[in-house]
């Protein structure tokens, strides 16, 4: 039996196949263009070498800290995907080992474990057991409390929809139920994790987990490509802004503005783009009471790796981390942040491992939980 296919099941064919050129050419010129910017960046030194001089400059000892002496609630999260066509193989084993170390090491003993291999549908990590857990992890927080976050799973970056994103996109982690749910955003992971933080808090948090540097979207970040240096987020995110409005332009084929922002930034002069283009106003300011550190396994524009020891396979960040914590020693945060680093440069990873913060740190802050 011969089937006919109606001329318009071909023109919604066809116009389907133009929207998926369309967006592959998109990623294609915004990626060559991040990473243009990304070298420019790096080339006038808007990331600062100097991280002790910025800690001096930004007041970083009038921050508040947390003594860690309160109590101690943890909510570790590792999702393989089993019953999608998106399988992971070692986030499941990343949740499970930080619980262990959290544990055993730091007295971590109120927590909440979601995995997607249990039976349990009260320990699974959909969207609403992982959005219970977040609540349940800073309810009645106080002064002196110490919290963690652990995420092992998919990183995926989403079209920013209510525009408090400079570079056009929202950071999103995925629960296993995501194609029926959706995702969790950044702005929601703020919203629930760090907005509710009392003065005297402290959350230390770790998403292993592709597009995952700036996903609290944090005041400063510092990364390590060879040696430790730090940027501002807000000026990072102007930087960014502009790279949607090159491509935006591109594909709406307005030769004007291409030209007016190529010459803005292809050209090198990020910092004059930045000055003279970006209104303060434009730039969201995010405001903590409480301490928030962040460890990520990447860039945003950067996805994250597994790794296998013997039988065992784990992602690479929490790896590494859980290998430098397990050692008979105390670390400062950037010690902790330029170990990875050399862990993974050592395996040849090209993702560069991300520490955020809501107050500059210093060489001397010591890691406590």
């Amino acid at each position: 039996m011969v089937e006919f296919i109606s001329k318009e099941k071909i023109k919604i064919k066809v116009v389907k196949k133009r929207i998926i050129k369309k967006r592959e050419i998109k990623n294609t010129i915004k990626t060559n263009i991040n990473d243009h910017i990304h070298n420019q960046i790096k080339k006038q030194e808007i990331w600062n070498k100097d991280t002790e001089k910025f800690y001096y400059d930004r007041d970083g000892d009038n921050f508040a800290r947390s003594n860690c002496l309160g109590k101690k609630k943890a909510v570790y999260i590792g999702i393989n995907y089993l019953d999608s066509n998106n399988k992971l193989i070692g986030c499941v084993n990343d949740a499970i080992n930080i619980s262990e170390l959290f544990s055993r090491k730091f007295g971590f003993t109120e927590y909440i474990l979601l995995t997607d291999d249990t039976n349990d549908e009260r320990n699974k990590p959909t969207y609403d057991n992982i959005i219970k857990a977040m609540n349940w992890l800073v309810e009645d927080a106080k002064a002196g409390d110490s919290l963690v976050f652990h995420f092992s799973g998919h990183g995926q970056s989403v079209v920013d929809k209510d525009g408090d994103e400079m570079d056009g996109f929202d950071e999103s982690i995925l629960p296993s139920d995501y194609t029926k749910k959706g995702r969790i955003i950044d702005d929601d992971i703020y919203k629930i994790l760090v907005e509710p933080l009392p003065k005297g808090c402290k959350l230390t948090a770790i998403f292993d987990c592709c597009h995952s540097g700036t996903i609290m979207d944090l005041p400063y970040t510092y990364q390590c490509p060879s040696h430790i240096e730090v940027i501002e987020n807000d000026l990072r995110k102007a930087i960014f802004k502009k790279t949607n409005e090159v491509v935006n332009s591109i594909m709406e084929g307005n030769p004007e503005a291409i030209s007016k922002s190529v010459k803005s930034i292809l050209d090198g002069s990020i910092k004059r783009a930045v000055v003279n283009g970006t209104s303060p106003d434009t730039i969201r300011k995010l405001q903590c009471n409480g301490e928030v550190i962040q460890f990520s396994g990447c860039r945003d524009d950067q996805k994250s790796v597994d790794i296998k020891m013997g039988d065992i396979i784990s992602g690479a960040m929490s790896h590494y981390l859980i290998k430098l914590l397990n050692k008979d020693r105390e670390y400062t945060y950037i010690e902790l942040l330029s170990g990875i680093r050399q862990y993974l440069a050592g395996k040849k990873f090209s993702q560069i491992p991300q520490l955020s913060s809501t107050r500059p740190i210093s060489f001397k802050d010591k890691f406590i939980v």
